[in-house]
């Protein structure tokens, strides 16, 4: 991982990223849960099974399908095992012979099998490999550490968020926290160590701050109590204490994070490559320029935000549409309402870290000396980033006219 010199001149912004770091880490610190014992009997395993015959019955008087379905236990202390049951199949995909499952004891004492899920090992470790096959293709080295940033976003995701919640801890600052924290993880490990990546880091940090004050307010301010859905209330019944309305917040953190390091990172390569074709353009040419970049980024991503949410609350859609009530009654519920501030302060956020970003590295990009373009630009040429602006583009690129102040040309003569 190449690492560049910051400038020099500019001491504030290792002073602000140090200070980022410190605070996470005396947060992870503070609020790293403890290790529990779990002295919990541990519920019986589900047992392999493969699907021998299948079928039909006559409807129940629900109207629900139902089949009697014969398998055969092949794997854990009933290996061998055959089992005909009666299994309604509402809910359940089509079944067939060779279909493999998985069952359960139906009772502690009570051997009677019944079928609990389907395996989906193999279709899963598939999909798996073919996505970290396509990263690596495509991204090659760079690829190699996003997936090592998405090992360590998972694991202080189960590591330290989820533990953090269940342990009583206010679940807003721990999803803050560990937001920060797979930020500075991620986006330094994938993106290296340079101004350009500390840019982003600072922009997405104040966005989510941004975000965070936002959520609190309006979270309190539309009376959101996180009861709404089934789930919440399941998870209060479980966890003693849990702070729901906190866990509709820290939702709201970690799904933001993972739009901000995009916009963020893509807004700070912009200034970079926009001065990399032209470095006599100082900060304001540069800041005008990326936000006609930056501008369609929003216009994209807030839809792909809003659509995120939408695709996540389909269900809830459907069943409110068939409910007969207003689109202001609907639209003014708790699991709607929800919805919307999530989606909406979120992209509040977004649309704060584009010019925050795009400001900042306008002042670090236009304080590069030569050899940093220089070098900039030669490594851009051999990734194939910015064709025609390596090393031998560099004197061509300097005797161009400058960018007109009017910002006609957004992305300069040279390109």
């Amino acid at each position: 991982m190449a690492l560049e010199r910051p400038p020099r001149r500019i001491p504030v912004l290792a002073v602000a990223v140090g200070v980022i770091v410190v605070a996470t880490v005396v947060g992870l610190v503070v609020l790293w849960p403890p290790a529990v014992v779990d002295d919990r009997p541990a519920p019986a395993p589900l047992l392999p099974a493969t699907i021998t015959s299948v079928e039909p019955l006559p409807e129940d008087d629900m109207g629900g399908a139902q089949a009697t379905v014969g398998f055969e236990v092949t794997g854990g202390d009933l290996a061998g095992r055959t089992e005909v049951v009666d299994t309604q199949l509402e809910g359940m995909p089509d079944l067939s012979v060779g279909d493999e499952v998985l069952v359960a004891r139906a009772g502690e004492a009570d051997e009677t099998l019944y079928i609990a899920d389907f395996q989906r090992s193999s279709p899963l470790a598939w999909l798996v490999a073919l996505f970290v096959g396509v990263v690596l293709l495509v991204g090659r080295w760079h690829g190699v550490r996003s997936l090592l940033g998405l090992g360590l976003s998972l694991l202080l995701v189960t590591r330290f968020i989820v533990p953090g919640i269940l342990a009583g801890q206010p679940p807003a600052l721990v999803a803050l926290v560990g937001a920060v924290a797979v930020m500075l993880t991620t986006l330094y490990l994938t993106h290296g160590v340079s101004p350009r990546t500390t840019a982003a880091v600072i922009g997405t940090t104040i966005a989510l701050g941004i975000t965070v004050a936002l959520g609190v307010v309006f979270v309190d301010w539309a009376a959101i109590s996180g009861f709404a859905s089934e789930e919440a209330r399941f998870a209060r019944v479980v966890v003693e204490g849990l702070d729901v309305a906190g866990l509709v917040l820290a939702g709201l953190i970690i799904a933001a994070l993972g739009v901000l390091d995009d916009v963020t990172v893509a807004q700070a390569a912009t200034v970079w490559a926009l001065h990399d074709t032209d470095p006599r353009q100082g900060p304001w040419d540069l800041f005008r320029s990326a936000m006609s970049v930056g501008r369609d980024h929003i216009a994209s991503t807030v839809n792909t935000l809003f659509l995120a949410y939408a695709g996540a609350s389909l269900t809830l859609l459907v069943l409110f549409s068939t409910s007969g009530r207003q689109i202001a009654e609907i639209a003014t519920s708790e699991l709607v309402a929800t919805e919307l501030v999530k989606t909406l302060v979120g992209s509040l956020g977004l649309v704060a870290a584009v010019p925050i970003t795009t400001a900042l590295a306008a002042v670090l990009a236009s304080r590069r000396d030569d050899l940093e373009v220089e070098r900039s630009r030669r490594d851009r040429g051999h990734r194939g980033e910015l064709p025609g602006t390596g090393p031998d583009a560099a004197a061509t690129t300097r005797t161009q006219p400058p960018a007109a102040s009017s910002g006609t040309s957004e992305l300069g003569p040279s390109t």
